[in-house]
């Protein structure tokens, strides 16, 4: 058998003299017209060459679509959404199955990606994908949102697709700013607001649906006054959002918030809900008709209900020193036996002491969590649970209380390595976790991060970004 560096040679060689049939001419047999009412262009190709690189060509050919012109057979493709400036490209990859990549903009590949699609060439989307999760990955989380319209059009993209969410869930306040939010599919915003961890306020979150659902309505516009829609327009309009609507978390909005900006609009939506929530904090005991969802985790770190079940598992075993149960005891987000409210988040470039203080001291217990990245760019996840407050009493009389510090690594979408050490009393120090001598986290010098435990090797992380919880045990609860 040959030598894979045989065949490459081969397949180089291959590629280079199919490329050759491109200048040609005297044995084309199709002319493509590409580009839309205001610039197009032709281009000549071979019939037998298109028909084995792509689906619809192949059916484009067939005998039922033939129409010969002057000897050619003729295929339209303006107004398909496929620039005239990129189908070049096309060609250049049917007949040579590969392109120049390292000369394309990112850009350009989008476009790629979505006429490959277009014309049914499978291999053609895997080709560019896989080069773009490669060579473009910063540039994909810088752009995600763009990167996401396309992506979520191409069944393929699966990979592209869970990239793009990765980076929305890390920024996802800028993602409902988008101009491509505003054009996401109905299912993939369902899926969204479904989540019970997301890094928004619950106010956020409905303003981003309504805003999606008027986009979404034939007739209004987000530029209208509200008082000139008409009753059609606002049935359509709760025909759009009333799945989106049923996943906002309105009971656990503050009062006063959820009265001066919500309110108004959820009379108009759902007037039933609006009483509902009023008599729901005047009275608690009250028979409501909606459920009352759990309160949503507002965190950019956490990613998935594994890691809060797990922290809520070693704050109510205090007697564990279990790194990870064989069995959770909390299946469902709803069973977590605890709340976790959001009261401070931070990038590691702008931690700074006294904001940090000014928000976090008298808080009650606190988890604190801390994404960082290593001078490999490995990314992993520290963390500490402090069962009191900091503050300057406390700090006064020299205690910590107790709790524990922790950490993981989040790969593929998989917990991975979590360690837990516990802690009998934590130093008084501000933004530092752990006894000070055996182990500790020590996040007080602006983006570093310092780890210690005895028995192993000292850490420095930078830090990418912190949030800090106040943490309520549930009136009731399963755990």
């Amino acid at each position: 058998m040959p030598e894979l560096y045989d065949t490459v040679i081969s397949f180089k060689q291959l590629s280079s003299d199919f490329l050759k049939i491109l200048d040609q001419e005297e044995t084309f047999d199709v002319i493509i017209h590409v580009g839309d009412e205001i610039a197009s262009e032709s281009f000549k190709a071979h019939s037998i060459i298109l028909r084995t690189r792509s689906e619809y060509f192949r059916a484009a050919l067939s005998a039922a679509w033939k129409k010969k012109e002057n000897g050619f057979f003729v295929i339209d493709l303006r107004g398909m959404s496929i620039p005239h400036a990129i189908f070049g490209h096309v060609l250049f990859y049917i007949y040579g199955a590969y392109l120049k990549i390292e000369k394309l903009g990112v850009t350009e590949k989008l476009q790629l990606l979505k006429a490959a699609d277009i014309l049914m060439m499978d291999a053609f989307v895997d080709y560019l994908e896989a080069d773009l999760i490669k060579t473009e990955k910063s540039w994909v989380n810088e752009k995600s949102s763009e990167v996401l319209y396309v992506a979520l059009q191409i069944s393929r993209c699966k990979e592209l697709v869970s990239l793009c969410n990765d980076a929305i869930l890390r920024q996802p306040k800028t993602f409902i700013s988008s101009k491509e939010f505003l054009f996401m599919p109905h299912d993939y915003v369902v899926s969204l607001v479904e989540r019970d961890i997301l890094g928004l306020d619950e106010i956020d979150i409905f303003a981003a649906v309504i805003m999606w659902g008027i986009n979404n309505t034939p007739g209004i516009s987000l530029a209208d006054d509200f008082s000139t829609w008409t009753a059609d327009n606002i049935t359509t309009l709760q025909s759009n959002v009333i799945h989106l609507i049923q996943q906002i978390r309105f009971f656990q909005m503050p009062p006063d918030d959820f009265m001066k900006k919500v309110g108004p609009l959820t009379r108009v939506f759902a007037p039933e809900l609006y009483d509902q929530v009023v008599e729901y904090h005047a009275n608690t005991q009250f028979q409501f008709v909606y459920d009352v969802q759990p309160l949503r985790l507002n965190s950019t770190i956490i990613k998935e209900n594994e890691e809060p079940a797990l922290i809520s598992y070693w704050i109510n075993h205090p007697e564990t020193d279990c790194d990870l149960p064989e069995n959770l005891p909390f299946e469902t987000f709803d069973k977590i036996p605890f709340d976790f409210h959001l009261i401070f988040r931070c990038p590691g470039n702008e931690l700074a002491q006294t904001a940090w203080r000014d928000l976090c001291y008298n808080q009650g217990p606190t988890m604190t969590i801390i994404r960082t990245k290593n001078q490999n760019e490995d990314e992993a996840v520290f963390g500490g649970y402090k069962s009191i407050s900091w503050s300057t009493e406390n700090h006064d009389t020299h205690i910590g209380g107790n709790g524990f510090i922790f950490g993981y690594l989040w790969q593929q979408r998989k917990l991975l390595l979590p360690w837990m050490l516990r802690v009998n009393n934590h130093l008084d120090a501000d933004m530092f976790l752990g006894d000070g001598v055996e182990v500790f986290i020590d996040f007080r010098h602006g983006e570093k991060l310092l780890a210690h435990a005895n028995g192993f090797e000292d850490l420095e992380e930078t830090i990418e970004e912190l949030e800090v919880f106040r943490v309520v045990r549930k009136t009731t609860d399963e755990g």
